[in-house]
């Protein structure tokens, strides 16, 4: 069965022109195929719905349609982000200005992360039987990586002697270097040699290869399991644990902010709501009826 690009491309008329012009736009412009592929495929839809381009689809069907991605329990909130995205990122491709200035806003939800307390880390550290993949649940909370940033590690970005990991081409195409354990320190030569590794630090089943995001979920999964962790955690709540327990240690804000790799302080602040920052300064007015401290 081919899939929902594809259809456009056979059934709407200058879908495939139109749609080359805008991935070529996006990779240009330095964004992601992730990025590219989810805005392609919501525009595919509506291309597909009305039977042509998004150009000749009037405003008021288009806000029909949005309506229709609202209302119906079928449509995520997601589809209905990337759609208005899409269509946005077209019409200024275009120079629709007009056009995509009549489309809804889209405010940022501001949810606070899930945290896991020190001692839930390191009962998921030592959960899995194999060193290799305590060591991957460990170095990713360790320096605060992204998934894909820990995956594409190699072995010679990691520098054992001055205690810092290299990051390459993290989020926005930046490199920038982090903080590397001690602990981690102490043992990578000894996950080298147990596991031969030449190049990168989690190779995959194929030689050449990185270990896959999919397996790498499969282990935090089984470790949280293991632990009876019922926190809705992922493997990226280890990086908002890095976060939050660093600013608990008394790290500054502005140097966890470079460690994360942000680009504005204002996603770093969100961790000073989760983190247990002076809370002798704030007690409850019941602990005080019952003199507890």
């Amino acid at each position: 069965m081919k899939n929902i690009i594809e259809q456009a491309q056979m059934r709407v008329k200058g879908f495939e022109s139109m749609r080359y012009k805008f991935e070529r736009d996006i990779i240009v412009n330095g964004k992601t195929q992730k990025t590219y592929k989810c805005y392609i495929r919501q525009i595919a839809s509506i291309s597909l719905y009305f039977n042509k381009l998004p150009f000749d689809i009037s405003d008021e069907e288009i806000a029909d349609y949005l309506f229709m991605l609202k209302i119906e329990e079928d449509y995520s909130e997601s589809y209905f982000k990337f759609t208005v995205y899409g269509l946005r990122y077209l019409f200024r491709l275009y120079k629709l200005d007009d056009r995509r200035i009549l489309l809804p806003a889209m405010p940022k939800k501001i949810v606070l992360p899930i945290i896991l307390s020190k001692a839930e880390c390191k009962q998921l550290f030592l959960a899995p039987n194999e060193f290799k993949d305590r060591f991957l649940l460990t170095l990713i909370y360790s320096s605060g990586l992204r998934i894909s940033e820990a995956l594409r590690l190699q072995r010679f970005d990691i520098d054992t002697d001055r205690y810092l990991l290299l990051v390459r081409q993290g989020k926005g195409k930046k490199d920038r270097y982090v903080v590397l354990s001690k602990f981690i320190a102490m043992k990578f030569d000894k996950y080298c040699q147990t596991y031969n590794i030449k190049n990168y630090v989690f190779p995959g089943q194929k030689e050449g290869n990185y270990l896959s995001k999919s397996t790498v979920f499969r282990i935090f999964k089984e470790a949280k399991k293991k632990c009876n962790i019922t926190k809705p955690a992922t493997i990226h709540t280890l990086r908002h644990c890095f976060a939050t327990h660093m600013l608990e240690n008394g790290i500054d804000i502005v140097t966890v902010k470079e460690q994360l790799g942000h680009t504005d302080i204002k996603t770093t602040m969100r961790y000073l709501q989760v983190s247990n920052l002076d809370r002798k300064k704030c007690i409850s007015p019941l602990d005080t009826l019952y003199n507890i401290k």
